[in-house]
This record gives C-alpha cells, structure tokens and sequence, in this order.
C-alpha cells in the first residue's frame, strides 16, 4: 500500500494509478477504523480495481465544544487494517493545508435547507462542513466510484445531492450498517462508552425494530414515536430526535405512505451522540 501525506505525493500516486486500468474507488474516513469502515473498502473492491482510503478529520464538521481535539487517532492500527484489505493507496495528509486551499479560495458547499434538519439542528454548520470536505477530496482524487456507509444517512443523501450537481459521472455507493453483535451500529464514538453504556446503547437499535413492528400493525406515528422516546429515556438513552421520513428526508406523515421509508433517530448517552436508522 502507498502511503501519500502531501498533495504532491497524492499526485504523483495518482499518476502511476492511471496508468492501470479499470476504475478507482474513494473511501473517505475521519479514521479509528472498525469493521463497518472495513466493510466499505471490501464493497470498493467489489466495484473496482484500484482502492484509495482518506483519513482526514475534518475540522470544518466540528462545532463549539464538540470532540474535534480528542477524536480517536489509531493511525499505526489503521494502516495495518488497511494493509490487510489490501487497499491500494492511503492519502492521509500530515495537515489541513494538504488538504484545503488558502482560506479564501475554498469553495464552501451550502447544505441547504436539508442540511439544518435532524443532525443539523443540533449541529449548526456540520454538513457544510461535510459537504465542503468531500467535495474537496473530489477535486483533489477525482474518483470514479466513492462508498459512503448508511448509518450517517442524512449525510449520504446531501453528498448524493451535492455529486449529482457537481460530478455527474462520480457513481456514489451506500453500504449497509455493520453491527455488533448486540445490533448497535458500529461507530467511533462507541470507544467513549463504558461497557455498561454500551449495553444500554444497543437499546436504540431496538426501539427502532419495535417501531417498524408497531408501523406495520396500524400504529399512529404519533403513538409511534412517543412510546420510542419514552423507551430510550427509560435506558437513559435521551432523544435529540426519532423521526419516520422517506428516503429523500421528507416526513411522512400517516401509515398510508407507499414506497421505502426510514426511521432515524439521535440519542445522547452521558455526552456521546449516537445516530442510527432502520429503512424498510
């Protein structure tokens, strides 16, 4: 595996990448990477023939007294996974300015009304940051397929909306969610959880299978919705959110909706925010 830690060294292994056929897939990472980020670079490969991984934590996505400074860093247990997938290529910058222009010539990507719903009402400014990231390592690695995972799915669904604006021809693949054995969805900020907490988190996986179960048998939303909350809080699990939406984000309202649907929900557990959603 190459690794590149500058742009001039991401460019010169692009160079020799081109020069083998086939398509290249991008796999953006913040890193500490588990299993559900490993399950994405399997799917690339699946897709592809030529594989790069990012790990870049991308300051931009970060608010006011937000986990930016201690996001897990595992750089040396990253490579080594990445190593054993096989992964052709890592450009894992040694800092923003690898990554991102001088402060006025960044193009800022604007998430747009979609973008201060859910996840974005509690964090202002997070998905334009995503947004203007991965728009970047776009420009800069200009892939033909990219892999996103589905557990962040307001995400996927803007960087689905911002490509088909930007890179037409960029096919964007969604993996399905990695669990543990307990359903929780494999996340990085499951490492801040004590093993008690962890337990009590799988609940969120839970309430959301019931409310599937309760959707399909007539249930109200409402009715829905408030039995979830009531449920999470009673395993300390507080709701920022629990919401039944389509698959572009758009409330439902009755159970008289045809086609697939998404329940996702947002819950904090001792400062940790956990997201999670069940499409069916």
């Amino acid at each position: 595996m190459i690794i590149a830690r500058t742009k001039a060294e991401l460019n010169e292994t692009l160079k020799i990448l081109s020069n083998k056929p086939g398509k290249l897939a991008l796999i953006p990472t913040m890193g500490n990477l588990h299993d559900g980020h490993l399950s994405l670079i399997k799917l690339a490969k699946l897709k592809s023939s030529k594989t790069i991984t990012t790990i870049f934590i991308n300051p931009l996505q970060f608010g006011n007294n937000e986990d930016f400074d201690k996001y897990p860093k595992t750089h040396e247990l990253d490579i080594e996974k990445l190593e054993k997938e096989q992964c052709d290529v890592l450009f894992m910058p040694v800092n923003k300015d690898e990554v991102f222009p001088p402060p006025g010539e960044i193009k800022n990507i604007d998430s747009g009304m979609l973008g201060k719903d859910l996840c974005g009402k509690i964090r202002p400014g997070h998905f334009d940051g995503v947004l203007t990231v991965v728009n970047r390592i776009f420009e800069l690695i200009n892939p033909d397929i990219a892999v996103f995972g589905a557990k962040d799915y307001q995400q996927q669904i803007l960087i689905k909306k911002m490509t088909k604006s930007f890179y037409p021809n960029l096919e964007l693949i969604t993996a399905p969610i990695i669990r543990s054995q307990s359903g929780l969805a494999l996340s990085s900020r499951n490492n801040y959880l004590s093993e008690q907490e962890l337990k009590l988190a799988s609940n969120l996986y839970k309430s959301l299978q019931q409310s599937v179960i309760s959707y399909n048998n007539k249930i109200s939303i409402d009715k829905i919705i408030n039995d979830a909350q009531n449920f999470l809080k009673s395993q300390k699990l507080f709701p920022d959110y629990f919401e039944l939406r389509d698959t572009q984000l758009k409330k439902v309202k009755d159970n008289n909706f045809i086609g697939k649907k998404v329940l996702l929900a947002s819950v904090t557990i001792n400062k940790t925010r956990l997201i999670d959603n069940i499409e069916f």
